[in-house]
């Protein structure tokens, strides 16, 4: 008799990264140098307690900065490396940064369209649901914008968002985390 298999599902934990893991006051919103990078209060933290409590850590970022000119691709690579190398001194990580780099309005040709990974659409957590079978009710995305809690809704996920300025202290308070 053949044995059947159970696809595991996991929980993750959607974090937006400007304004959320990181300031974003600085360079208009702008984020893609180290330079510019100032960890949110509590992130490290918060990124360390989600990482214990067994939950996949994904950055899910739109970036339009590089279709808009300010910086380029590589740049948001050596920004996400910066910190991941930041977090491991800490002994946690990120487990995926996606990101969309395209915008409409850009002025950078190859970056200049819409895309189902810019949010609200949620083609980032279609990727994700394809690389860790997302259990959605224990899943959840925490930003600071509407755009963030449509990418929640359209991927059938809870949605927190974030207007404080200690993340740790923010997501201590979502009771469901468990």
């Amino acid at each position: 008799m053949a044995k059947l298999e159970f696809s595991k599902t996991h929980k993750i934990a959607f974090l937006d990264r400007d304004g959320v893991i990181n300031k974003s006051n600085i360079n208009k919103g702008y984020i893609g140098y180290v330079k510019n990078f100032k960890w949110m209060p509590g992130a490290i933290k918060t990124i360390k307690y989600l990482n214990d409590l067994k939950y996949k850590v994904v950055v899910v970022s739109n970036q339009s900065g590089i279709a808009r000119g300010y910086f380029k691709m590589r740049d948001v690579y050596i920004l996400h490396g910066y910190i991941q190398k930041e977090l491991e001194k800490n002994q946690t990580r990120i487990d995926k940064f996606l990101f969309c780099p395209y915008h409409k309005d850009g002025v950078i040709k190859k970056y200049r369209k819409n895309s189902n990974l810019r949010k609200p659409k949620n083609g980032m957590f279609k990727r994700i649901d394809k690389i860790w079978k997302v259990d959605k009710k224990k899943s959840f995305m925490i930003g600071d914008q509407k755009t963030d809690m449509g990418f929640a809704k359209k991927s059938n996920i809870k949605g927190f968002m974030y207007r404080s300025n200690n993340l740790y202290k923010f997501v201590k308070k979502i009771n469901f985390i468990k």
